[in-house]
């Protein structure tokens, strides 16, 4: 095991660097190092030991203990505020005690996906290079900007531009809405069972041939994988907004066994006749809750659903980690392109 020297990373580097919301920690260290024209070698050669770095677009750096401390002090921040800001540094991220080497780039992320940042985003904060988010969805949409990006890497055609596509703009609204209404936690739930259910029905499952010349240009143009998701956004914020709306009252424990039905027929003659069964299977599982007054008013021990919002997800866990349906299938898991 090679030695690590006290004074390595105890002084803050020259000029610091301006967080961005959701980057990954391979994209800041990286951006930190360009920032202060050092190569990134150097910078972490001055938090420990370890590997040689890996390009940022492909995976995802994790620290030790010790270089969490050191990268900290490079940065001139508490750790406290580097793991607050950089989410693959939090105590579940961190490598095991005892390490040999100070970081590690594996092959795969081990949660959540690689995303290209907005680079107007990244311009306003200090950063012409591309820079890297770590999230729990493929894709991304910045509203400021009308935005999306997503996993493919490409730099050839780092965003879609969502002037062509104001529906995409109005779902992320429309998404925005439900978090508010349901909190964040619960309404990344009631998200992951409307793609659930959208793939159940394989809505839009190939946009080149689903009659809309929108979605077919664009899935010329950069691909059905990478089209698809877009397709889908109207569909799914429209979705967990009808589904929000019943869990939201299931919660409160304001929703009979006729509401659920009569929602049921509602969103069925909207949507269509393909997500009756779906939503059926959906409901099954999203009976009324009882709370504690109610339970001890008529003799029963307690709740007989765990409520959506007492239930804690990891901090990337994905949309098809989190939907209670059978149906997870992810709308653009990019292959990564060194495989």
């Amino acid at each position: 095991m090679v030695e690590r020297y006290l004074w390595l990373g105890r002084r803050p580097l020259h000029l610091r660097l301006r967080f961005l919301q959701g980057e990954s920690t391979g994209s800041y260290v990286t951006r930190l190092a360009a920032r202060n024209l050092r190569p990134v070698e150097q910078v972490l050669a001055s938090v420990g030991v370890g590997p040689m770095p890996v390009e940022p677009q492909y995976t995802e750096m994790y620290a030790s203990r010790y270089a969490r401390e050191r990268l900290a002090d490079l940065s001139g921040c508490s750790v406290a505020e580097l793991s607050l800001r950089l989410v693959s540094l939090r105590d579940e991220f961190l490598m095991p005690d005892g390490s040999a080497d100070d970081w590690e780039w594996p092959w795969d992320a081990r949660a959540g996906f690689i995303v290209q940042a907005c680079s107007l985003c990244a311009a306003s904060r200090g950063t012409r290079c591309p820079a890297w988010l770590i999230l729990p969805d493929p894709w991304h949409v910045c509203l400021r900007h009308g935005r999306w990006t997503d996993n493919s890497r490409s730099l050839q055609c780092p965003y879609i531009d969502l002037r062509d596509h104001p529906g995409v703009v109005r779902a992320q609204q429309r998404l925005n809405r439900v978090r508010k209404r349901l909190g964040y936690v619960a309404a990344r739930w009631v998200e992951a069972d409307a793609l659930s259910v959208l793939t159940c029905v394989r809505y839009l499952e190939n946009p080149s041939r689903a009659g809309e010349r929108e979605w077919a240009v664009l899935a010329a143009r950069v691909g059905e994988q990478r089209a698809r998701p877009v397709a889908q956004f109207g569909m799914l914020a429209r979705l967990a907004w009808d589904m929000a709306w019943l869990e939201e009252r299931r919660r409160a424990g304001r929703l009979s066994a006729a509401d659920s039905r009569a929602w049921l027929q509602r969103v069925g003659r909207q949507r269509g006749f393909a997500f009756r069964d779906p939503l059926t299977h959906w409901i099954s599982g999203h009976r009324p809750v009882r709370h504690a007054r109610q339970a001890s008013d008529s003799g029963a021990e307690g709740p007989g659903e765990t409520e959506v919002a007492g239930q804690e997800a990891a901090p990337l866990a994905s949309l098809q980690d989190l939907t209670c349906l059978p149906w997870v299938r992810m709308p653009n898991e990019m292959d990564r392109l060194f495989l």
